[in-house]
């Protein structure tokens, strides 16, 4: 006959060997969840790597016709005349777009110029003449933090005045240095490059066309020319 010692010993036994497989059970299931979650997450990491993609893929081209708002830069600028758009994309393969705005108005003749040329040694902008030209690039990744990081190597200024974040090349013209702006657009997450035409001297007019540049180029008016051409 068995002692109540043994009974007590083989229930021990098993209430041990019960107690081990819960045990073993719980770990393999804080496994299998643990698995689970991890491969949701790398699920999740795959599926945003997939649909980040540029403002403007494809190495599309936008139409400066359509990026362009010339009214509105004609009265940011204090224009008398209205500025027309010519699009001078071939020029620069690597932007999306590049716009040179124009001042309004008949060219003057070679005569007239010499006329005043008589009375001011610079002629300045004359009607037909680029007042500034916006490039914007949009075929890749940018950030903000990248172009501060960018224009910290090329030595160049970091710059407020436009109301946002701006990074300024100073391009000397004659006597005279001259501002080229630099910008991420939060808006379109293009970068945005603003500079005066040839004989555009004066930085704050240079500053107005950065700023309406920023502020009118929306995600509306990056439209590539294939999809454009392609509306009925």
């Amino acid at each position: 006959m068995k002692s109540a010692t043994t009974y007590a010993a083989v229930a021990l036994a098993a209430l041990t060997m019960t107690a081990c497989k819960d045990r073993a059970k719980e770990a393999r299931e804080a496994a299998m969840h643990e698995a689970d979650l991890e491969a949701k997450r790398k699920a999740a990491n795959t599926e945003v790597a997939e649909t980040v993609a540029p403002p403007v893929a494809n190495r599309k081209r936008v139409s400066c016709e359509k990026m362009i708002d010339a009214a509105k830069f004609t009265t940011a600028l204090d224009e008398k005349l209205p500025l027309q758009v010519s699009d001078v994309s071939s020029g620069n393969s690597e932007a999306t777009a590049t716009c040179s705005l124009l001042r309004g108005g008949v060219p003057p003749t070679a005569a007239e110029q010499a006329a005043l040329l008589k009375k001011n040694p610079r002629l300045g902008v004359l009607p037909g003449d680029e007042v500034c030209r916006v490039a914007a690039y949009c075929w890749t990744l940018e950030s903000e933090e990248r172009l501060r990081k960018r224009c910290a190597e090329l030595k160049n200024q970091d710059d407020e005045s436009t109301g946002t974040y701006a990074c300024v090349q100073i391009v000397a013209t004659g006597a005279d240095d001259v501002k080229a702006f630099r910008l991420f657009d939060n808006d379109t997450k293009c970068v945005l490059d603003i500079k005066g035409g040839p004989s555009m001297i004066d930085n704050d007019l240079i500053g107005k066309c950065a700023k309406t540049a920023r502020d009118t180029i929306g995600t509306e008016q990056l439209v590539p020319v294939e999809d454009d051409a392609a509306t009925p």
